[in-house]
């Protein structure tokens, strides 16, 4: 790929990328069904989509890994990457939008995600410049959009509810029978409701409950992050993060503070297998805390 000029966008708008040493990542492919793969590295998990003479990814990782990325895509598929489709905006998963977007790619995603991205963004984790222009989609979409990659098959993008963010979008693969939820699944661990950019923990446990509803046995669900998995493990998380709500909502409707919820730990049984992961306990009860309904 080019001299990549993303890595300083992406280092200052994550903040800590700049102390990160990326040299020891190695990028991991997993065929997941005729055409698509996953691929494993740092940062969100990449669906990558073989079209006859271009290849289509899902979300990019951060920006030091493009070169990275593009090698092992190049050994599954040796066409150009055409197009870059957001999840979201978070840099974990667009970090290498202008690396990709200067060797020729369309970045597309949802009207939100373009908004974030050049305005930048203020959180309580860290304040994120406006992104390089390089790095912005070129195609924005406020509902659905349709992108066929073979004669025969599409990517079908759809912007669902206000849940890890507002500018969250599922991307399903019919023909494949594969669907990339983004950060609305983190399997096997707490996920993050992004306060900050409107998120939700009600409108994540209803797009997961909608996408396990449009989806049979033998889907393969790309997370976000964690492993790959399938319709049952999709809704057995539903039910669990419904049974989280549940829980803290019961507490708060007795009048306790969040301050004494996360004393009583009405998690606890759980926080060892999902508090580990990037969201721990605190942050996850102060998350259904503050958006719960």
């Amino acid at each position: 790929m080019k001299p990549i000029l993303s890595f300083i966008f992406s280092a200052l708008s994550l903040g800590l990328i700049a102390q990160r040493n990326f040299d020891g990542v190695q990028i991991k492919p997993v065929q997941v069904s005729e055409n698509v793969y996953v691929l494993f590295g740092s940062g969100g998990n990449i669906a990558l989509v073989t079209g006859e003479n271009q290849n289509y990814i899902i979300d990019d990782q951060f920006a030091p890994l493009s070169d990275k990325i593009n090698f092992t895509i190049q050994q599954i598929n040796p066409k150009p990457v055409a197009y870059v489709l957001n999840t979201h905006w978070h840099g974990d998963h667009t970090g290498g939008n202008a690396n990709f977007a200067e060797n020729g790619a369309t970045i597309i995603a949802h009207d939100r995600v373009y908004d974030r991205l050049k305005t930048g963004q203020q959180s309580t984790r860290r304040n994120i410049p406006p992104a390089v222009l390089e790095a912005l989609p070129t195609i924005s979409f406020s509902d659905q959009l349709k992108l066929r990659y073979r004669d025969d098959a599409e990517i079908h993008a759809f912007h669902v509810n206000d849940a890890h963010t507002d500018g969250d979008s599922f991307y399903f693969f019919a023909t494949e029978n594969v669907i990339h939820l983004g950060d609305n699944f983190f399997n096997e661990r707490y996920p993050y409701v992004d306060i900050s950019s409107d998120g939700d923990i009600d409108g994540m446990i209803s797009n997961l409950y909608m996408a396990a509803g449009m989806i049979d046995d033998e889907t393969v669900v790309i997370p976000g992050h964690g492993k790959v998995a399938n319709k049952k493990q999709l809704t057995d998380y539903a039910n669990l993060l419904d049974l989280f709500r549940e829980l803290v909502v019961e507490l708060r409707e007795e009048g306790k503070n969040i301050e004494e919820i996360i004393e009583i730990r009405p998690l606890a049984e759980w926080d060892d297998t999902y508090g580990s992961g990037f969201i721990g306990p605190e942050a996850f009860l102060r998350a259904i805390y503050e958006t719960a309904d």
